[in-house]
């Protein structure tokens, strides 16, 4: 039963953007979804406008801005819906109505398509946006720490590992902004290192060590839901590892940094594979749903092998045998993307009140997302074919991700297929 006074706070039924305000992750989720389309559809203008011989005209080189939006233009606002969420059942404690979260979250997601807007003119106005941004992160992290510390539970590792990733993806915006404003390539490219291997992977490989045996042993009875504090150490170690490894080679010039390296992508392309199998991603395939967060997971084995391919070559004094930015594109699409959706998808369904299920267009849709992944892995590959495969992949994703970034603002416009509330 839903108090009387809880029941006048509610927007009335039907589609409306008061429900929002109901619970954090129709808040931040919707705004994802938003920042999703958006960059998406810049992107894809961007190259057809380069297939078509006429190139949208920019202030700053085109793949800096690529890079930075498809990483952060809508991933930590699905985070931060997370956090919100399952972060407070996590530590224990209540969690945050959305009404407070509203003007940071509403901050945050216009840094994307203002710097979008603003590339066309001047690098600096992308610089002020990013700015802007790390500015509403930084009051939305202080207001999960505020959670972090009323707790009083005796395991907060990973509420508190992932506000410390958090802590370097702002980090990571300051230097961007750093980088377009001075138009420096050298403050791009670590503001890019920062963002993907200090924030969001680091972010990722925790919240799978928490959840996926979770999830997986809750299905799959006949496996327990294995989770050592070794491991998480073990799978981070590799992502810092691989991140900062470049950094030691610019200061002691030489091949001992790439054997290093090699090692580590080696190591830990075998330490995911072994994982996915010990977290049973053989027996998920029963499950749509749970399937569909394992062969996320699984593409993070399958980058950094393909990392160690690039390195192995290039050891081998043979370069153009590599895979160029295959390895990249297996990361952020194939293991950001994979995982987000399922991860979306999973809690978009348990709060709005429907089953636990992937029907038939979601499954439809990640495997388009799947293609789209391997298309652009296949550009890097066959360059001959790249001037329409690169194409080919973006139009993929779009086919993938718009429907599926709509299907969840419809739900999130709306109460509750149940009646509950939340």
């Amino acid at each position: 039963m839903i108090p009387l006074r809880a029941q006048a706070d509610r927007p009335a039924a039907g589609a409306s953007l008061r429900w929002l305000l109901v619970a954090p992750h129709r808040l931040f989720f919707f705004l994802a979804m938003l920042g999703l389309a958006v960059v998406s559809l810049w992107w894809l203008a961007q190259l057809a406008g380069r297939a078509l011989g006429a190139p949208l005209p920019l202030a700053v080189p085109p793949s800096w801005l690529h890079g930075w939006t498809m990483a952060n233009g809508f991933l930590p606002l699905f985070m931060f819906g997370f956090l919100f969420t399952a972060g407070p059942r996590w530590l224990n404690v209540e969690g945050p109505p959305a009404r407070p979260l509203a003007a940071a979250g509403v901050i945050a997601a216009a840094g994307v398509p203002l710097a979008l807007a603003g590339a066309h003119f001047d690098g600096r106005l992308v610089a002020a946006s990013a700015l802007l941004t790390a500015g509403a992160w930084t009051v939305l992290l202080a207001r999960f720490l505020r959670l972090v510390r009323a707790s009083r539970m005796a395991d907060r590792v990973h509420a508190r590992l992932v506000l410390l990733f958090f802590a370097f993806g702002t980090l990571a915006h300051l230097a961007f902004a750093a980088g377009m404003a001075q138009l420096s390539a050298t403050w791009i490219h670590s503001a890019e290192m920062l963002s993907v291997w200090l924030f969001i992977a680091p972010v990722y490989v925790t919240v799978a060590h928490r959840l996926i045996p979770f999830f997986t042993a809750s299905v799959v009875p006949v496996l327990d839901a294995w989770r050592p504090l070794w491991l998480l150490t073990a799978m981070l170690g590799v992502v810092f590892a691989h991140g900062l490894l470049p950094v030691g080679s610019v200061f002691a010039p030489g091949a001992a940094f790439g054997w290093l390296r090699l090692a580590v992508d080696l190591a830990g392309a075998a330490l995911v594979f072994f994982v996915a199998w010990r977290w049973g991603v053989v027996q998920s395939l029963r499950n749509r749903l749970l399937a569909m967060l394992h062969l996320g997971f699984f593409w993070l084995g399958i980058a950094l092998a393909l990392y160690a391919w690039n390195q192995a070559v290039t050891l081998a004094g043979v370069p153009s045998a590599g895979l160029g930015l295959a390895p990249l594109h297996a990361l952020t699409m194939g293991f950001f993307g994979g995982v987000a959706f399922a991860m979306v998808t999973r809690v978009t369904a348990g709060h709005s009140g429907r089953q636990l299920v992937a029907d038939r267009i979601t499954w439809t849709l990640f495997w388009t997302l799947q293609a789209a992944v391997l298309v652009r892995l296949l550009s890097e590959a066959w360059l001959a074919q790249a001037r329409w495969l690169t194409p080919l992949a973006i139009l993929l994703w779009c086919a993938a991700m718009l429907p599926w970034a709509a299907r969840g603002a419809r739900i999130y416009l709306r109460p509750r297929a149940d009646g509950r509330p939340g």
